[in-house]
């Protein structure tokens, strides 16, 4: 059976075999020690499969144990808190001078997960902002029209802040329309002629067709430490932000701030 185990070592996915009725991990490949921070098999010797993958002190409630049988494989997927990462997963049991085996191959969907979410958020924005358009046109001026899907955006989505950016004639930035929720402070004013490089990194995204979504401002403290202090001045901690094209030329943005969690998921 050890050659078996060779065969699955330098796989991509992670593999990893146990005892069903002791829960005695016996084997994890390489890709699996490395997700899980061991550096070899001698590490996982006598402990169980739910103590070093699930962090449980007894079997997991969601093990799938009862319906394995040879020959077949069940799939499905979850999230695993321990190593936050989504995994599609295929079980099956084999035997083995009388042991039963459970052996399970993971595949690391986080990423996939991750791009699926935004792009639903985006079209949701999209789905929003055409239903504001449809009531906005009743309005009976430009900026009137502006100002009620901006208002529309913000009651839909929940959140304190709506607002449009644009660029100026030097390359800056500035909020030109906003919608601000009951009690929250207007920032518009103090947000003309912002310099180019505050929002640089959102427009790079912008000309790869990506939105913005922060869902915690401290996630880009380190990666984008100018934008990271402009909105921190604001009381922003969460948002999502959308490119404004004209005839294909990005010409600023529009977004909301601090929707509640879950708003966009």
């Amino acid at each position: 059976m050890q050659k078996i185990w060779e065969f699955f070592e330098n796989m991509n996915e992670l593999v990893y075999v146990s005892d069903m009725d002791t829960y005695e991990l016996l084997y994890m490949n390489k890709k699996a020690r490395e997700m899980y921070g061991f550096k070899s098999m001698e590490d996982l010797a006598g402990r169980k499969c739910h103590e070093l993958i699930m962090g449980c002190k007894e079997p997991c409630a969601l093990c799938n144990n009862k319906e394995l049988m040879p020959g077949y494989f069940k799939e499905w997927s979850y999230y695993n808190p321990l190593v936050g990462r989504h995994f599609e997963l295929k079980d099956t049991m084999l035997e083995e001078g009388g042991r039963r085996l459970r052996m399970e191959l993971a595949v690391d969907s986080t990423a996939q997960k991750q791009q699926s979410r935004m792009i639903d958020s985006y079209q949701k924005m999209e789905a929003l902002s055409n239903e504001g358009m449809r009531v906005a046109l009743q309005a009976e001026t430009p900026d009137q029209t502006l100002e009620v899907i901006l208002e529309y955006l913000g009651n839909a989505l929940k959140g304190e802040r709506t607002y449009i950016f644009e660029r100026n004639a030097k390359g800056n930035d500035d909020n030109t329309y906003e919608w601000v929720a009951n009690g929250v402070m207007p920032a518009k004013d103090m947000l003309q002629d912002l310099p180019a490089e505050v929002c640089a990194n959102w427009y790079r995204n912008f000309r790869e067709d990506k939105n913005i979504m922060i869902h915690d401002l401290e996630d880009i403290r380190e990666s984008d430490p100018l934008q990271y202090e402009n909105l921190k001045r604001q009381d922003i901690h969460s948002l999502v932000v959308v490119p404004l094209y004209d005839d294909k030329k990005i010409i600023g943005f529009y977004g909301v701030d601090n929707p509640p969690k879950g708003a966009l998921d």
